[in-house]
Order: C-alpha cells, then structure tokens, then sequence
C-alpha cells in the first residue's frame, strides 16, 4: 500500500533600493522571456544544502535540489524524486525513484540519494540535519530505480524528515561547500539551475525545462536580498521587484494604498522564543546589579526563569511591535495542535511576582543581563528584542539588547557558551510537536541527533523519555499524547520563555499570486500568475 502520511498544520491568521544587475538588463531588452524577482528578507549562508539547515539556506536550495519526497505548503509528505513508497513493516520502507537527470545530464540512481543521505547526516555542522535522519539505521539500492531504507526503530516521521534532504550527485558527496558557493557543485534536479551567485546579494536562476515537475512560468528568477525593510519595500514600490516576503507591518497600509500591489497573507508555524543558557556555571555576558561578575548563573534557576517570563508583556509585543501580525504563544503549537497540552495557558504579565521571585532566588537588586537577537532574520526581531530588554528592565534585570545581521548571528547562536540570553525562532514544519521537541528541548545527543539547536542546553530526562518514546510510536493518537505530557514538562520548567506565533504576509504586484507556506519559504514555484 501507498504510505503518504499528511500532518496538520495551523494557521495562525490571516534605506535605498537597488538597480538591477546588467544580466537583468540585457535579459529585458533582448526579450528573454519572463523574470521573476523576488525580494528576500534574510540572507542565506551557503548554497551547500547539506550544512546548514536554516529557512533561509533550505528555501534557496529548494530552487536547484529536489528531496525524495517534498514538504507541501500545508507541510504534507507528497511525492518528490521518489514517486511512490511503501511501508514493509514497521522499519521497512521501499521507496521508487523517478527517471530523472540532474541538470548536467547525469541520469539520478538510488545511489545519488544514499550518498546524499549520508553526507547530511555526516557532516560536521553547527546546525545539522541529523535531527532529520537520525532515525536511519541502512540503506540500500535493489536496483537504480528502488531505495530501501531500514530505521532502527519505528519512526512515524520519516516522509517527513527525509523531505528535508536535498539530493546531489554521488559524485560530489566528498566535495566541499566551497565548491557549492562557487556554484560548481550547486547541480540538483530541481526546478532551476544556478546562473549567478553573489553572497548575501542574490542569486540568479534559469529555468529547468527538463524538470519532472514541468517548466515553471518563469524562465529567469533573481532572488534578491534586501534586508532593510524599508528598502525592501521602496524597491516594490518603484517596481523593481515582483514580489517581497516579510511586509514591514507597518507598511501594510502603504500597499494596501497602491492599486499597483496587493497583501498576501498565510499560515506560519513559526514559533518565536527566547533561549536561556542552562549549562554554564557561570554564564558569559551575566553581572550583579554593580557590574562585577556574578558567581553563578542565575538561568539555572527555575524561579528566575519564571520571573523573566512574567515580566514580559505579550499582549504588548503581538499588538505593538508585531501590528497584529502574531499570536501569543504557549509552547510550539498553539492549544489543539498535535502534541500540545491543553492546559497550558499563556504566561500572565505579573512585574511584581516576577519582582518577588527574583528576590526569593537571591537576587533582591536583579542582575545585568545581554538579550542577543538578529535584526534581519524574523520579522521585527530587532524591535521585539528592543521591547524585551526594557521590560525586563523595569522589573530589576537590567537588560542590554544587542543585534546583529543574521549572517553572524546564527554562527554565535550555535556556539553556544556565547549567550546567555537570546532570541530564537523555530518552523514547526512537521505540523506537529515532535520535530522542535527533538531540536530545541531535548538534552544534547549528537549522535542521536537530538538537542541540535538547543541553544541554552536544557536538560530533562522526563521530556526526553517521553519524546523518545514518542519517536518510535507509530499510532498517531498514543504519540501526540506522549508529546503532549512532554510539553507541559518543559514549558511548565520554562526550558525555552515562549513569546508568539509568526502570522506570514507578503505582498506583489497585481497579476502575481502566492501559494502561502506553513514553512514561510518563498518560492518561485509558488508564484502564480493570475487571470
């Protein structure tokens, strides 16, 4: 039987410009056919697609690399480089390949994805994509066409995680990620083929026409990065772009003005927090109310962690600082999704209880405290980290808020012992709790592939028992209790401070349409043209 497990996601609601680069130019006045440019908030950091698995590098790899299966925008499993599946049994699955050729014309074998697999698996990477495979105990190629893949217990995700996998060519599996920046290695079958890369700049793309999924409407894309906000939005509205991602919210009304453009708005399950270091002794950028360094980490004290919870105004921040785009969170998935517990209500804005924990903990005069956050990454995170820092200011935790371009702020994020108190965010895009549970709570087991992106390196061996029993639960009812139990535990021990939920909005000229995705990726495969 045909095995294509869906999993539910939630909506959650409804400087200068640029000048376009010579090839652009050229490509108009020759009549080249059509080109799409679209305008992306934040930078991606490598064309690698095995070495860092962030929105912003998966989005842009979607472009030139296929998975086996493909995450859709509501993030079901559907068919991908492998057109069909079936469960053998519990930790059996056969999976058959499509006849297809990468775009240098190799023809794509079973051993692509094997080599593929195994490389992102394998390779040393501050935020890997072992999460994703950790549960692959073998594989093997019965023949060009077939893939067989053997887990070393049940894993009810597995379509899922392996969506996240791009593959490349056998061949290139040893190759390094210099080689893929420089674009001689970026060769995938996907639905583009790379044409020009300038790091943090943009990447320019040319239709694959031999693509299984058929030619796309646009023969040439430009993925520009703009972070600024404002000159995101001045190059949309000089029409130099088509289509931007991450409207400034509040801008909307100045699109909304324009009979020109139009605002796209979409599911996100994204879920924004901040991290806590939880594992030094004494924590990098924490000192006493005078300065001088303090002795101990305070973070490592549930009543202080609470304490910064409560001071923290959500309501606030979603109606303030977010213009109503965002909804305030409880933990990853709001109340009703799979593996969310009920009972979990959002943190009451109490300064004075988090006064008066702070004092039960020792800390009478509060503390000195860096919030670090990126300031081109999430929507409005320099704002909310801003926001953040003076509320807990004013309950005794004197807070320094200090941002930084993405591009430098996910390699110190992934250290580590580099913060002590950061903003993170996290696409829940298995639709499910599981996924962020295994990355960002769970107690740090590389091998594993758990505790990968858990900055603050929480630990509770009550989560991970039940997240770990979770993983090999194949019925869909006994695991989402199981992630249920976990998700009180650790949002009740305050193992990350919960703020909302991205609500996602674009906006494009008219005659362009949008497929919105639960994942936020903006891609050009989604760009419709309109009647």
């Amino acid at each position: 039987m045909n095995q294509r497990r869906g999993f539910l996601t939630l909506a959650l609601g409804a400087g200068a410009g640029w000048a376009a680069p010579g090839w652009l130019k050229a490509a108009r006045a020759q009549g080249a056919g059509e080109v799409l440019r679209i305008g992306m908030a934040a930078p991606n950091t490598t064309l690698d697609p095995h070495l860092l698995s962030n929105a912003p590098n998966n989005a842009v790899a979607t472009h030139l690399f296929d998975s086996l299966t493909v995450n859709d925008h509501a993030s079901r499993s559907v068919p991908g480089l492998a057109e069909s599946w079936t469960r053998q049994d519990d930790t059996h699955w056969l999976f058959r390949l499509r006849d297809t050729r990468f775009t240098d014309g190799t023809p794509f074998t079973a051993e692509d994805a094997i080599a593929s697999i195994r490389r992102a698996t394998d390779i040393p990477s501050a935020a890997s994509f072992r999460t994703y495979t950790r549960s692959i105990k073998t594989m093997s190629a019965p023949d060009p066409r077939s893939l067989l893949v053997e887990t070393h217990a049940p894993d009810p995700l597995l379509l899922n995680a392996i969506g996240r996998v791009r593959i490349i060519q056998a061949r290139l599996a040893a190759t390094p990620s210099a080689e893929f920046n420089a674009g001689r290695a970026a060769i995938g079958t996907g639905p583009y083929r790379l044409r020009d890369h300038v790091p943090g700049n943009r990447i320019a793309l040319d239709r694959n026409d031999a693509w299984w999924g058929g030619p796309t409407p646009w023969e040439r894309v430009e993925l520009r990065v703009v972070t600024d906000d404002a000159a995101r939005l001045a190059a949309l509205l000089a029409g130099d772009l088509d289509i931007i991602e991450a409207v400034p919210s509040g801008n909307a009304e100045r699109v909304r003005a324009d009979a020109r453009l139009h605002l796209i708005s979409g599911v996100s399950s994204r879920f924004v927090y901040l991290g806590l270091d939880q594992v030094n002794d004494v924590s990098p950028f924490v000192a006493g109310p005078d300065g001088r360094p303090l002795d101990r980490n305070p973070f490592k004290d549930r009543r202080v962690r609470q304490a910064i919870s409560l001071a923290i105004n959500r309501p606030a921040v979603v109606e303030r600082v977010m213009e109503g785009q965002a909804v305030v969170a409880t933990q990853f998935l709001p109340p009703g999704g799979p593996g969310t517990d009920p009972g979990l209500e959002p943190t009451p804005f109490d300064p004075n209880r988090a006064r008066a924990l702070l004092a039960e903990a020792g800390y009478p005069r509060g503390f000195r405290v860096t919030l670090h956050g990126p300031n081109d990454r999430y929507i409005n995170d320099a704002k909310i980290v801003q926001a953040v820092a003076g509320m807990l200011t004013r309950v005794g935790v004197e807070t320094r808020a200090e941002v930084m371009p993405w591009s430098t702020y996910a390699g110190k994020n992934s250290q580590r012992t580099e913060q002590s108190l950061f903003l993170g965010a996290w696409g829940v895009n298995t639709g499910e709790t599981s996924n962020p549970m295994a990355a960002l709570v769970a107690t740090e087991d590389r091998p594993a592939g758990l505790g990968i992106s858990n900055g603050g390196r929480y630990s509770n061996p009550e989560v991970d028992r039940r997240l770990k029993e979770a993983l090999r639960t194949m019925d869909d009812t006994a695991r989402n209790a199981l992630l249920a139990e976990a998700s009180a535990i650790a949002f009740r021990d305050t193992a990350l401070i919960p703020l909302h939920h991205e609500v996602s909005v674009w906006a494009a000229r008219r005659g362009l349409g949008y497929v919105t995705r639960a994942d936020q990726y903006t891609l050009a495969t989604g760009v419709t043209k309109e009647s």
